[in-house]
């Protein structure tokens, strides 16, 4: 076929088809290049004949990841202010900030033996963590011959300036050297005896809700210690615990009180199971000085099993208080040598330890 001028016209034609054949080619690779999401959302949709333009871009993806980024932070932002707003003081007394559950130790020996879990008790009672150059101790006694011993250096007492407290849980009497020490420091002094009826300055009954504790001066309440965490029933009044026994935090968040300096503690077997609580609950680190009576003739409240996991028990109860800070100091042993109603001629009924907390 030729054209004007005698030229032909098919390879022009050709030549003229070249171009958008190239260019539908190109489009058709950088197409299949995009991504899914952008292709998608590209392709045309026919609504009643009409063709509908979509804007492409390039990053889709990359952009919807940096939005949904900044969106889930600004939620966990205004949850963090959302929980720093509701949370009251007997909340951050009951929160769990302690190790969380106790940690059982393996046995002492290769297979359950019971002389081999009480030597390791009595090892670890006889055996002081830490040496007081400055000690208290109950007047008109020896240091090394008391029933208890408070490490007097001057980084482990409270301050001059700052308000001093001290707890007695005591139901014998056994606790008035420990008074009569810590009213000499000036302490504010808690004493908690659910056998006793009489209260000092307008504590009666268990009710807490007057902190009518004054440096030196003894309050008595007639409440107990709690090993078991109460359930939530509702936001009570401050002071206002509406029951004879409570756990340490709790006590310590109706009056008030942050830390306790010191406190004594004779539980008659209840110490076990308590000590467990204040493992798991983090309160150990409130308190700076520990005196206490362990019991060890019977296995104590809610103990149960046989004799070597009971003595494998209480050993993990006090590897779990050196764990929580606290550092033995001093042991006194009692009179019998019964251990779980069994004669032991190196160990005795019961022993008074005294620990401080060098965890603060």
């Amino acid at each position: 076929m030729w054209g004007l001028g005698g030229s032909p016209l098919r390879p022009r034609i050709l030549l003229l088809s070249i171009p958008p054949f190239l260019l539908a080619l190109q489009l058709l690779i950088i197409g299949s290049r995009l991504p899914r999401a952008a292709r998608a959302r590209s392709r045309p949709q026919d609504q009643d004949g009409a063709v509908a333009f979509s804007v492409l871009s390039i990053e889709p993806e990359r952009s919807e990841r940096r939005r949904g980024t900044a969106v889930r932070e600004e939620v966990r932002e205004d949850l963090r202010d959302a929980g720093r707003v509701y949370v009251d003081e007997n909340e951050m007394h009951e929160r769990q900030i302690g190790p969380g559950e106790l940690e059982v130790q393996l046995w002492a020996a290769a297979t359950p033996s019971f002389t081999a879990e009480v030597n390791r008790i009595v090892t670890y009672i006889n055996t002081p963590q830490l040496n007081c150059s400055k000690v208290l101790s109950p007047e008109r006694t020896l240091a090394s011959s008391s029933r208890w011993m408070l490490c007097a250096e001057e980084w482990l007492l409270p301050a001059a300036d700052r308000l001093c407290v001290a707890y007695s849980f005591s139901m014998d009497g056994g606790d008035k050297d420990f008074l009569e020490t810590v009213s000499r420091l000036g302490c504010e002094i808690h004493c908690f005896d659910p056998s006793n009826s009489n209260a000092s300055g307008g504590c009666h009954g268990n009710s807490l809700a007057s902190n009518c504790g004054d440096r030196g001066r003894v309050s008595k309440h007639k409440m107990w210690l709690e090993w078991r965490a109460q359930k939530r029933r509702g936001r009570k009044a401050r002071g206002d615990l509406g029951r004879a026994s409570r756990t340490l935090a709790n006590i310590m968040a109706a009056l008030g009180h942050h830390t306790v300096h010191f406190l004594y503690a004779d539980l008659l077997s209840a110490e076990w199971r308590v000590f467990q609580n204040w493992i798991e609950a983090g309160t150990l680190q409130h308190v700076r000085h520990l005196v206490a009576t362990i019991h060890l003739h019977w296995a104590g409240f809610e103990v149960g099993g046989s004799d070597e996991e009971v003595l494998r028990y209480w050993y993990s109860v006090l590897w779990g208080l050196q764990a929580s800070g606290l550092k033995l100091v001093h042991s006194s042993a009692g009179e019998s040598h019964a251990v779980l109603k069994q004669a032991v001629a190196n160990a005795y009924s019961s022993y008074t330890l005294s620990w401080v907390n060098t965890h603060h």
